[in-house]
């Protein structure tokens, strides 16, 4: 029988048991009201008694609203079993309903779903997923989705599985899968924690966007660049070479009038051969041709050079430097030319953005017997507002408060290409500032 069969016969019959008594009762009770010595024995105290119309009409209501009450009271108990199950029935319908139109979209989505146990087996995928990996869902349940990661990105595979482990989320990582066919694609790798409703078990729920396309027109103008950048470079260093020839007055005497302009020449063409270098380094970076060649260096030396090379600059601002050396990071395993790189786009940065007359402080860290340390380099320059800090690190990004500062110079690749070369050399960056206060960067190698 229905809930809602069983409620209505529940409700018909303690409205029977209340009605039909009350029915064949009713002469009774007019006739109690209207003689109620035929049926109480008053004895000596006994006069006469009268009952009223109005008197019989007010007893009248008032018993039947407490046999009203009553009834209702009754009804309430005896449905309170059946009413509560019409409720869950409703919400239990609703819930479906929901539950449906959520499988639905999962199950059609564009984007390849997945859904991964504690171990990052696969439990279940939709069907763009199905179309992705070239297979069924027979082929690609209870594999470890991990294990799909191409040759070179098993490394990449390993850590996101150990974040995983650690229920670290995963959101827009750019990592290499490997299909059925044996092709590697460019995937943005998203996973988000979940907990079972009924184990309370964890899993994980898997996007996988492709972006192989995106990464292909990324390489082509990335390698575009590196060729242009590298066909400047000759003539660059080729018209540096020339001026300083003439700077030398090798060739003859000049007059102060085309020394001026001359310098200036000079100037640009330094500032040009910057700019190429940095967008060749960038171009090694994202095409993953920049070499790695570590041996042993001493930090404080290459510190020392850059702020010699620096000088004219630290001179012009007026800028104070306080180094704290404290004998660290003298000999460590690293590839002087890129940790040259990562300091002097940072101490520039300092000094370019700095107010006149502030001041930098260089700090270097040893880690206890590990070869490791940090370096520490702090400035009282516009610091970085708020709004702009989650994306200081992003190419092309120039935060809006320094703008106007040294624009002609600032490429917003300086500090893109720091982190990216740190994180080759196994190191990573961090900082903190504050709009005003100036900031501070640190270095872990």
């Amino acid at each position: 029988m229905s809930t809602q069969l069983k409620h209505l016969s529940i409700s018909l019959l303690v409205m029977a048991i209340f009605t039909i008594p009350l029915y064949f009762s009713t002469p009774y009770l007019i006739d109690f009201f209207l003689n109620p010595q035929k049926y109480i024995e008053f004895g000596s105290l006994f006069v006469s008694y009268s009952v009223s119309d109005i008197q019989i009409l007010i007893l009248s209501i008032t018993f039947y609203t407490l046999i009203v009450l009553v009834g209702y009271i009754v009804y309430l108990l005896a449905t309170a079993s059946t009413r509560a199950e019409l409720v869950s029935n409703y919400q239990n319908k609703d819930l479906l309903a929901s539950k449906f139109e959520l499988e639905e979209l999962y199950e059609n989505a564009p984007v390849p779903y997945l859904t991964i146990d504690k171990e990052a087996e696969i439990i279940g995928c939709n069907k763009s997923a199905l179309r992705f990996f070239g297979v069924v869902p027979e082929e690609i349940k209870t594999k470890n989705f991990f294990a799909y990661a191409s040759e070179e990105d098993v490394d990449l595979a390993k850590k996101f599985f150990n974040f995983y482990k650690s229920d670290v989320p995963i959101n827009k990582k750019e990592i290499r899968i490997r299909t059925k066919k044996g092709d590697s694609k460019w995937v943005s790798l998203s996973i988000f924690l979940t907990k079972d409703s009924v184990t309370k078990e964890k899993n994980g729920l898997v996007t996988v966007f492709d972006i192989t396309d995106q990464k292909n027109l990324d390489q082509a103008k990335t390698e575009f660049v590196s060729l242009a950048s590298h066909q400047l470079r000759t003539p660059l260093a080729t018209i540096k070479w020339y001026v300083e020839m003439l700077n030398s007055n090798q060739l003859g005497q000049l007059n102060e009038k085309q020394m001026e302009y001359l310098n200036k020449m000079y100037s640009v063409n330094t500032e040009m051969i910057d700019l190429v270098d940095i967008l060749l380094n960038v171009s090694r970076v994202e095409i993953g041709t920049l070499k790695v060649e570590k041996q042993s260096v001493n930090v404080p030396e290459i510190i020392d050079g850059i702020l010699v090379e620096l000088a004219s600059q630290i001179d012009k601002k007026k800028i104070n430097f306080n180094k704290k050396y404290n004998d660290g990071l003298t000999k460590i395993e690293s590839d002087p030319r890129l940790l040259r790189i990562i300091i002097q786009n940072l101490i520039t940065n300092a000094i370019k953005y700095n107010k006149d007359g502030g001041s930098v402080d260089i700090e270097i860290k040893n880690k206890f017997g590990m070869g490791q340390g940090s370096i520490i380099i702090s400035d009282t320059g516009l610091g970085i507002p708020k709004e702009d800090q989650d994306k200081i690190f992003t190419k092309l990004f120039r935060a809006g408060n320094v703008k106007d500062v040294g624009s002609s110079q600032s490429t917003g690749l300086g500090l893109y290409l720091v982190k990216s070369i740190i994180e080759s050399l196994g190191g990573s960056i961090s900082f903190r500032s504050a709009e005003g206060a100036g900031s501070t960067f640190t270095l872990e190698l």
